[in-house]
């Protein structure tokens, strides 16, 4: 019986890709994660996107910057004047309640995700051009039968009505009873009025920054109780554990073929 079992999970790992796997599996190595705004693995970001597409990140028009112009003229000759040093951006918390209209987005999100809806999917997006195709979204999901218990945790961006999305979800894959937990990073901004993911390319400063999120305190939190459900999880049910086991063995051969390329 473990035998077969260790077969079944040899072909649905051989039948996938590992940024497919992936996707809102474990806490997908957010640290790791690019620029973009796709769930874990693109977070796929998005990305997911992983969130998550996806995993899901373009120029952000211009991040707020503040610059004084000397006027010249009225300096008789070079001073040694100091040059400012540039005010930091503000770094936040995690928000107490998240708005009802995000809370939304992400469910819509991830119900056509999987549901493998591409014009639902275009309208969360800030470039629709950057949405997967209905065969991208069936290969990310062959094996993913739901996503439930979605929690979104967010932080304000380093501009006005611009968010950091950490969105916590349990994805529930064919042939395995136990809920996997996941964690997807995405970049929101308002546009028209309503917020939506962000899925093109950022610039360096918003990368940064962008990055940089994931060292704060509560994020790592979070990330901490990411992987400890994971762990007790994988303790519960044998099945999820081969299943988890196989994909974490597929990532780790990937990532060092990348590394040997490169």
């Amino acid at each position: 019986m473990v035998y077969i079992m260790k077969l079944k999970y040899k072909k649905i790992i051989m039948l996938t890709t590992m940024s497919t796997m992936l996707i809102g599996l474990l806490t997908l190595s957010i640290s790791k994660d690019n620029s973009k705004a796709e769930e874990g693995t693109n977070i796929d970001m998005v990305q997911e996107t992983d969130a998550a597409i996806e995993e899901d990140s373009s120029s952000v028009t211009a991040l707020a910057e503040a610059s004084t112009l000397l006027n010249m003229s009225t300096i008789p000759e070079p001073t040694a004047t100091p040059i400012p040093t540039p005010t930091p951006m503000p770094v936040f918390d995690f928000e107490k309640e998240v708005d009802s209209e995000i809370t939304a987005l992400f469910e819509d999100y991830f119900t056509a995700k999987k549901s493998c809806d591409v014009d639902k999917i275009k309208s969360l997006l800030t470039h629709k051009d950057k949405a997967p195709s209905v065969e991208e979204l069936q290969s990310k999901t062959e094996y993913i039968d739901d996503y439930r218990n979605i929690k979104t945790y967010l932080k304000k961006g380093p501009v006005e009505n611009a968010f950091i999305a950490y969105v916590y979800q349990e994805i529930k894959f064919t042939g395995v009873n136990t809920m996997a937990p996941g964690l997807s990073k995405f970049y929101l901004l308002k546009e028209d009025g309503q917020y939506k993911i962000f899925s093109g390319e950022m610039d360096k400063e918003l990368v940064e920054y962008y990055d940089a999120r994931n060292e704060d305190a509560d994020v790592k939190e979070l990330l901490d109780m990411t992987n400890q459900r994971g762990e007790e999880a994988k303790a519960k049910d044998e099945d999820l554990k081969n299943f988890w086991d196989s994909i974490d063995k597929l990532a780790k051969e990937q990532m060092s073929k990348a590394a040997d390329n490169n």
